[in-house]
């Protein structure tokens, strides 16, 4: 997944040797080596967090006056699943981090795979209200978010899987000597964009771990009810930092090429992950649709630049009499 390093001339003047450093820093971080440490670690997280959770679970439900546990942690064992989920995203993540000098279509694969995540990860969270028998029937309307999220979690993963078979039918552009060292240097260049942003997650992770552990502190020692949403505002943020990271490369990839086809397919995508990232502000089913109207227009807008791309290589092909 991961490009060899830029030659030493291409690296910017004065900079040759830093320039070098972060490439092989980028390299070695992610590695194939590296990304199997980093699943061991999810994998074994994720089992102490689903057992702690469901340990939570049992204490709230056996320990008299412990409705701030009941709070934090639920009183039905199905909700500990959501959280080796919040690991299994973190991994997620860290994927869509290591694909960003790939290609701008995996990237934004990697968020829309993200995003359908999080949506199904709130069915976890749906069933702690199917605590009593004949919940449904007691309360319809409490079925409804739960249904909501398990059929926008798979029209996501459907709408996902149609945006990766649209990338992989991209025109490719001709491979001209100018082209292959401009791609050569956006790569180096989102390389080191990674390494900004694999830091700014970490950061981002400590921070919103460090407030839920004060809070699990605060209920603890002085009672009172906290907000446990930690996990939902640190993907806020995530897609926050995306859009922001998304502009950048856009601005980068004028390197690659400036053709008006590429730059309105890159900015719509920046478009998409804005909408998305305002879906998951938005309360059920307002939330689900704009995340999906989101991706929809992904799609469609690939689906016309590989369109306009077709037509621009029919058009090299045929050079026409006028001018």
């Amino acid at each position: 997944m991961t490009a060899s390093p830029m030659p030493e001339q291409e690296t910017p003047p004065g900079t040759s040797g830093l320039w070098l450093r972060l490439l092989r820093l980028h390299d070695e971080t992610f590695s194939d080596a590296g990304r199997v440490r980093l699943k061991h670690v999810v994998v074994w997280a994720s089992l102490v967090g689903f057992f702690l959770h469901l340990g939570l679970i049992l204490a709230a439900r056996c320990l008299p006056h412990a409705h701030l546990l009941m709070e934090m942690a639920g009183t039905h064992y199905l909700a500990a699943i959501a959280t080796p989920f919040n690991f299994i995203l973190f991994y997620e993540v860290m994927t869509l981090i290591a694909a960003l000098p790939a290609s701008t279509t995996r990237s934004i694969a990697n968020q829309f795979e993200i995003v359908s995540l999080v949506f199904i990860r709130e069915v976890f969270k749906d069933f702690a209200m199917a605590d009593r028998p004949e919940w449904v029937k007691q309360d319809p309307h409490a079925a409804l978010p739960l249904v909501l999220d398990m059929g926008s979690g798979l029209l996501m993963f459907l709408l996902t899987a149609v945006f990766q078979h649209l990338a992989q039918r991209q025109v490719p552009m001709p491979r001209t000597a100018k082209l292959l060292r401009g791609r050569e240097e956006f790569i180096a260049q989102k390389k080191v964009v990674s390494l900004g942003l694999t830091l700014l997650l970490l950061v981002l992770a400590c921070y919103h771990l460090t407030r839920f552990l004060l809070d699990v502190w605060h209920v603890a020692t002085l009672g009172g009810a906290v907000s446990f949403e930690s996990a939902g505002i640190f993907y806020n943020d995530l897609f926050t930092v995306m859009i922001f990271t998304d502009v950048v490369v856009l601005i980068l990839s004028l390197v690659v090429s400036a053709r008006y086809e590429m730059v309105f397919r890159n900015a719509a995508f920046v478009a998409s992950i804005i909408v998305i990232r305002f879906a998951l502000t938005e309360p059920q089913p307002w939330g689900a649709l704009i995340a999906l109207s989101a991706m929809a227009f992904a799609i469609l807008t690939l689906l016309v630049f590989n369109y306009h791309s077709a037509v621009r290589a029919a058009g090299t092909q045929t050079i026409p009499d006028e001018h």
